[in-house]
Parts: C-alpha cells; sequence; structure tokens
C-alpha cells in the first residue's frame, strides 16, 4: 500500500507526482498542508506507525543481564564473560511535526507536548506492565491524534511573520 504524499511547496496542495514536491505520510499531510498554508513552516513530520523492528546493541555490562531476561522487548543474541548483546524492540512511534522556525503557538493540541520547534504525541506499543497493546489500539490512538493535530491545525490563526 501506499503511504507517501507529495506536497507542492508553492500552494501547499497535496499531489500525487514526486518531481519538486516534498513527501509527506498520508495520514498527516492535510495537517502539514493546512499549516504551511497558514504560515507554520514545517521541516519534516510523521503520522506514527506501527512497525516491529530491532535494534542491535552490542557490549553491555554483564551486571544488566538480570534486567533484560525477562524483558519482552529485547532478546538477548549473546552471552560473553563481561557483557552481553541483545536486540531491542523499537517499543513506540510519535505522531510529530517539526517546524522550521521557532514559532510561539497560542495553544497546544491535547495530549501533545511542544519542545525544541517539535509538536509531538509519544504512542507506546507496551502497556505500563510490559504487556504489548493490541496492534488496533496503537493504529486506533495513531488516528485520533492525527485527528486532533488536523483540527487543532485548522483552528489556528494565520501566523503573523516578524518582519511583516
Amino acid at each position: 500500500m501506499d503511504n507517501m504524499r507529495y506536497i507542492d511547496v508553492s500552494s501547499w496542495e497535496i499531489c500525487d507526482s514526486p518531481d519538486g514536491f516534498i513527501p509527506v505520510d498520508k495520514g498527516i499531510a492535510k495537517t502539514i498542508c493546512v499549516l504551511n498554508k497558514k504560515g507554520y513552516i514545517t521541516k519534516s513530520s510523521c503520522e506514527g506507525h506501527h512497525d516491529i523492528k530491532f535494534v542491535d546493541i552490542d557490549e553491555v555490562d554483564i551486571a544488566y543481564l538480570d534486567e533484560f531476561k525477562d524483558d519482552p522487548r529485547a532478546i538477548i543474541k549473546n552471552i560473553n564473560d563481561d557483557t552481553f548483546d541483545y536486540w531491542a524492540e523499537v517499543f513506540g512511534t510519535s505522531v510529530y511535526v517539526v517546524f522550521a522556525d521557532d514559532y510561539e503557538l497560542p495553544n497546544i493540541p491535547e495530549g501533545f507536548k511542544f519542545e525544541d520547534n517539535t509538536l509531538r504525541h509519544n504512542i507506546e506499543y507496551y502497556d505500563s506492565n510490559l504487556k504489548r497493546r493490541e496492534i488496533s489500539l496503537i493504529k486506533e490512538e495513531i488516528r485520533k491524534y492525527n485527528k486532533i493535530l488536523y483540527e487543532w491545525a485548522n483552528n489556528l490563526p494565520d501566523n503573523k511573520r516578524k518582519d511583516d
């Protein structure tokens, strides 16, 4: 399934052709168009994704081995005399927008944090008991926060540039 959309940087409209356009995730593309049209220029964004992937971690001090043995997000791959190696699951995602400038936003959308020019809502794959959440619940949360972000963007006033 094609999950990518392109935005024309002159009109801030979604287009199908990649020539001269910027790629944007489908679920956040309308929000990015609205923000840029209103003068809140964006640098990057993500709609949030449910991906199961692992990163490779090597040479961790053996003293931490017991902490990782029962963690469902880790797979021990090698135990040495004083270190061990493991694969760590990427255990969350984010719905986010990175702005190109330091804007003073009049408010922040529900459930989001704004720091370092980035508006972000984190979504965890595991609950507080380290039990994996249902994929449908994760995807529902991704949709919910993209909707909140879109509605927030639609209600933002136009950004007045400092030099206007």
